[in-house]
């Protein structure tokens, strides 16, 4: 454990601070110096909203002569609820991360590394899985959804409910007959 970076970095194995790294050892290597580093976390809170389930990840820190350019891809398992059936399920997101960090800290960029050498991936790892989330969540690609009369789960078995087939034509007379 003689590398500065991994004795750093195995400090912070806790919550969001797993990925908030101590970088300024890069910043005195040459223009051009990569290190690698593996990621996992059994639960990760990324963020209030945001908490991982088997978070694993790599990404290359590489010197420029702007700061510190990060390469990565990190995924992480996220409660979801199936939109067709309301079942809960782990629902896996990716992030794939390329974004340069400024040093010295320039006031007009975000992405910045702190002048105690510390950059902090949580903001941008948050944004990048939130928006890898798919709009309408399914617990699995051929879902039945549930019966709209009875609520029973047709994943499950078929429901005791009668399926009354209606011209569609004829469904506006219909409704006007139930009133």
């Amino acid at each position: 454990m003689d590398d500065p970076f991994l004795r750093e970095t195995a400090l912070y194995k806790t919550r969001r601070d797993v990925l908030r790294l101590n970088v300024g050892f890069l910043l005195k290597e040459n223009v051009g110096y990569s290190r690698r580093m593996d990621f996992e976390a059994p639960l990760l809170e990324v963020a209030d909203d945001l908490n991982l389930a088997n978070f694993r990840g790599a990404a290359n820190f590489t010197r420029t002569p702007q700061g510190v350019y990060v390469q990565g891809r990190f995924s992480g398992e996220h409660p979801a609820e199936c939109v067709r059936c309301l079942t809960e399920f782990p629902q896996v997101l990716t992030a794939d991360i390329k974004q340069l960090y400024d040093y010295p800290p320039d006031p007009s960029s975000e992405h910045v590394i702190a002048e105690t050498g510390f950059l902090d991936l949580a903001p941008l790892m948050r944004e990048l899985m939130l928006l890898s989330a798919p709009m309408r969540a399914l617990c699995r690609p051929d879902c039945k959804g549930l019966c709209p009369n009875c609520g029973q789960d047709w994943n499950e078995g078929p429901c005791n409910c009668e399926k009354e087939e209606i011209n569609p034509r004829f469904a506006v007379l219909k409704k006007l007959l139930d009133k």
